[in-house]
């Protein structure tokens, strides 16, 4: 069969581990953790499969997969989402998905709709190898119990992509949503695995990454435009979660792309 590139977009790190165990004994994998690296990598190198998370720091799967078919539509895509909607499930299959796994999935499953999609049967060596791969990461998969149908949280979501550059405060956007703050935040927390306010924070620092690759805008203005409102507040967030600044980040970003 050969070895083939396939991308795992998925930035909850336990899930990508699994993914890059299990992929990655038979074929090239590449990992990303957001819709703008996936997008990045897809323009730049040849991949026979996307395994596309639904919920990203940045973007949505179903964002994702429609500029995945506007520039590749030929492109094999499964999608794994801890949201297991019917509406979800329809609308990536008319994106064109060729699988859909709400979490926690059998990988054995996923390795399988893999196979089908490369034409061809899974040996029983391999078989083997991905139960052992599942074995050494159960601990790291979401338990059977886990909610699939949060539709709060998911809701809450949607508002926040729809409005991060805007004041979110937890309490407006929970009485909004009909439940209590403090319910809304610790079940916030459960689902996502971080405070409501760190994923806001982190959902705004990668718009201004896209903003600042695209050197269009001011630094000053990618800040008032994600939401940090002044300079001083982009620059002490983004090195604290990136590192560098504003300004080395997109030095680094340029002379990269100069460089490929």
């Amino acid at each position: 069969m050969g070895h083939r590139q396939i991308l795992v977009v998925e930035d909850d790190p336990n899930v990508r581990e699994l993914l890059l165990d299990l992929l990655g004994a038979v074929h090239e994998v590449r990992p990303a953790r957001t819709g703008a690296e996936a997008l990045a990598i897809l323009k730049a190198e040849e991949l026979a499969l996307i395994v596309l998370d639904y919920l990203l720091p940045d973007r949505t799967g179903l964002e994702v997969l429609a500029e995945i078919q506007a520039t590749r539509p030929s492109l094999p895509v499964i999608m794994i989402t801890g949201y297991g909607f019917e509406w979800l499930s329809a609308s990536a299959f008319r994106l064109g998905v060729r699988g859909y796994f709400p979490k926690p999935f059998d990988a054995r499953d996923l390795l399988q709709a893999v196979r089908r999609i490369f034409s061809g049967p899974v040996p029983t060596r391999e078989r083997d190898d991905s139960a052992r791969v599942v074995g050494r990461h159960r601990d790291l998969l979401p338990p059977p119990s886990a909610r699939r149908s949060d539709v709060v949280i998911l809701k809450g979501l949607k508002r926040i992509q729809e409005r991060y550059w805007d004041r979110v405060p937890l309490s407006e956007l929970a009485r909004e949503l009909g439940v209590g703050k403090y319910t809304f935040s610790r079940r916030f927390r459960q689902v996502m695995g971080v405070p409501f306010r760190d994923y806001l924070v982190r959902l705004r620092l990668e718009k201004a990454k896209a903003l600042l690759a695209t050197g269009g805008f001011s630094i000053t203005d990618v800040a008032q435009m994600v939401g940090f409102g002044d300079l001083p507040r982009l620059d002490k967030l983004f090195k604290r979660y990136t590192g560098v600044t504003p300004s080395g980040y997109r030095h680094r970003d340029l002379v990269s792309d100069n460089t490929a």
